[in-house]
């Protein structure tokens, strides 16, 4: 019986701790956190990212329908050229959107949003492996066309808009009392600037 009601003390002290750690926090993040009103769309416009036909300026189907009609073979020849040219600009789009990104973040950091050198080195390795991705495909496209790299096109939206993902949650752990002063900052350092 006494092991019993030992066991059942032990339970009570730890579940105490853990409700104290846990309104502890809650009440030291409120202060540093911003809650929703304050958007990583108010402050970067990812145009490229929002691009909504993606998946179509990759695909070949519809080149492959004309070229079946020996009377569209040219028209499918002109399409697949003029895809080619597209997909390459939705790319230096995108470039442009990861940049701007990378200046946000770099901001952020100066202002003191960080979660150490480990994830800043993470983030810094990640934007240049980003770019790099991106300037190899865009050769690939420019010399193979668009529609060979469909899945790879994918897989480096899925990577930025992770990295965008988390330049959100960096912008959110921006204090609510710097939020003007960031704002002002990054208007008149990277707005402007464009």
């Amino acid at each position: 019986m006494i092991e019993l009601l030992a066991l059942f003390f032990v339970g009570c002290v730890i579940v105490l701790i853990g409700l104290s750690a846990l309104f502890r926090m809650t009440n030291r993040d409120a202060g540093s956190r911003q809650f929703p009103e304050m958007q990583l769309k108010d402050f970067v416009e990812l145009r490229a990212l929002s691009f909504r036909n993606f998946s179509v300026l990759f695909s070949d189907s519809d080149c492959r329908i004309l070229r079946a009609e020996p009377r569209f073979v040219r028209i499918a020849r002109r399409l697949r050229m003029d895809r080619r040219r597209m997909a390459l600009t939705w790319l230096g789009a995108v470039r442009s959107d990861v940049l701007l990104l990378w200046r946000l973040r770099r901001l952020l950091t100066a202002y003191g949003i960080s979660q150490g050198l480990g994830e800043e080195t993470a983030t810094t390795a990640s934007i240049v492996s980003i770019l790099v991705f991106l300037s190899i495909l865009r050769v690939c496209v420019f010399l193979f066309g668009p529609f060979a790299f469909r899945q790879t096109a994918s897989l480096a939206r899925r990577h930025i808009e992770a990295y965008s993902r988390s330049c959100r949650a960096a912008l959110g752990r921006l204090p609510k009392n710097k939020l003007a002063e960031f704002g002002a900052e990054w208007r008149r350092q990277y707005v402007s600037a464009a």
